[in-house]
């Protein structure tokens, strides 16, 4: 039996997102924990050196209250004493500091002579004899540096176990939440795919009921309510292609291509012209004489603009006017989508780009502000640019895209 080569499986955005927290939640964790086991071994490093210096001048101190002469001196200690009538006694291999070092000044003293490090004790006895004790550091140093190599031995062996568990607990603890995330958007997909086609089914034969009504001058209650119906399935098919742009964001890599956003902001105005003039809206396209050209996904860019478009008109009441501005704004193109509407508070636009958020003051019947802003605030984030929202309460809102122009043609 043949085994053919194992394909790379794809991983979701929020698979790729949670993976990446996982490392970075790995990651801090692993810092944080060295940072205690430094401090720990820091704090152990210091208490261990200082309870050794207290250990030597213990010694020395004690060595010097007992010494008579200088012929037999410690191990890696060495004596000496000055005598009243000004004789030096040295202990054999003491080093050369030792003479200066006893007609010095008494108490404790640190000293180097040939790079050994050596500390010492200086006690004037009675008869005003002097008397000078002198250890060799080197094996205390030696204490210490193992010490350090243990310390930093643990401490590499602790950030070394404490990524490995970290990442582990960390893959345990998400896995099941990008496997529902995963199943949560494969629903979405599935869902949105399977009532597409009726929906377009549906609103079409609406459009052909409406058209007939026209035709035949039927009751204008009944002619009202077939336009509605036509609208509402409208609303319901743009619910959905938001929610496949959803399901499929960043599943393929996005072609870029020169777009004019003026020609979108005409293509937009047309596809909605229809259905605003049967509600006494009124849409406009105002456009400045500079090009207006970007480097970008044009169907993204497309359902940008319309989806600001739709939101206007949902929040426009009768007798208003949408307006699509595009302009030059230095090296960016800006399109502005405004109305004279309900209007929105600029304090809490933020949350209108948070998936499923709802504005306040939307008209009776509209589809409010739902999952449109945040794919718009998602195309915008990927084409590198910015959203600027002004608007007041009862005096319409303004929704203004400002894009990276696309450099000159040669």
């Amino acid at each position: 039996m043949k085994t053919g080569r194992r394909l790379p499986v794809e991983l979701s955005p929020e698979a790729v997102l949670l993976r990446r927290t996982t490392r970075m939640a790995a990651v801090q964790t692993t810092l944080a924990l060295g940072a205690v086991l430094l401090l720990v071994g820091v704090v152990f490093y210091v208490v261990d050196s200082h309870i050794q210096s207290r250990q030597i001048d213990a010694l020395l101190s004690e060595v010097a209250a007992q010494v008579d002469d200088v012929d037999d001196p410690p191990p890696g200690m060495s004596l000496a004493i000055a005598r009243p009538d000004g004789s030096i006694l040295l202990s054999a291999h003491a080093p050369a500091p030792m003479t200066a070092l006893v007609t010095g000044p008494t108490g404790y003293h640190d000293l180097s002579s040939n790079d050994v490090d050596y500390r010492a004790l200086v006690i004037v006895q009675r008869h005003n004899r002097r008397v000078a004790v002198l250890t060799d550091l080197t094996q205390w140093q030696q204490s210490r540096d193992r010490l350090l190599e243990a310390l930093l031995i643990a401490e590499i062996a602790g950030l070394v176990s404490a990524g490995a568990v970290s990442v582990l607990l960390s893959r345990r603890a998400i896995r099941p939440l990008v496997a529902a995330l995963e199943l949560q958007r494969r629903f979405v997909a599935d869902a949105s795919h399977e009532l597409r086609a009726p929906l377009t089914v549906l609103h079409t034969r609406a459009q052909l009921l409406a058209r007939r009504a026209e035709r035949e001058d039927l009751d204008a209650v009944v002619a009202d309510q077939l336009h509605g119906l036509v609208a509402d399935t409208r609303a319901l098919s743009d619910i959905v292609d938001d929610l496949l742009t959803v399901a499929a964001a960043e599943r393929e890599p996005a072609r870029t291509e020169r777009v004019d956003l003026a020609e979108l902001c005409r293509e937009v105005r047309e596809s909605v012209v229809a259905h605003a003039s049967s509600r006494d809206i009124a849409v406009e396209v105002v456009l400045s004489p500079e090009p207006a050209f970007v480097d970008g996904v044009r169907p993204a860019l497309r359902r940008a603009i319309f989806a600001l478009t739709d939101n206007a008109l949902n929040h426009e009441s009768p007798g208003g006017t949408v307006t699509l501005g595009v302009a030059r704004a230095g090296a960016d193109v800006e399109v502005t989508v405004s109305d004279t509407g309900a209007g929105l508070d600029p304090r809490h636009a933020e949350r209108l780009f948070r998936r499923f958020a709802h504005g306040d003051g939307h008209s009776a019947g509209a589809r409010p502000y739902g999952i449109g802003l945040a794919l718009v605030r998602d195309v915008v984030d990927a084409h590198h640019g910015s959203i600027i929202v002004d608007g007041a309460p009862g005096h319409g809102a303004a929704f203004t895209l400002r894009l990276p122009a696309a450099d000159p043609e040669h």
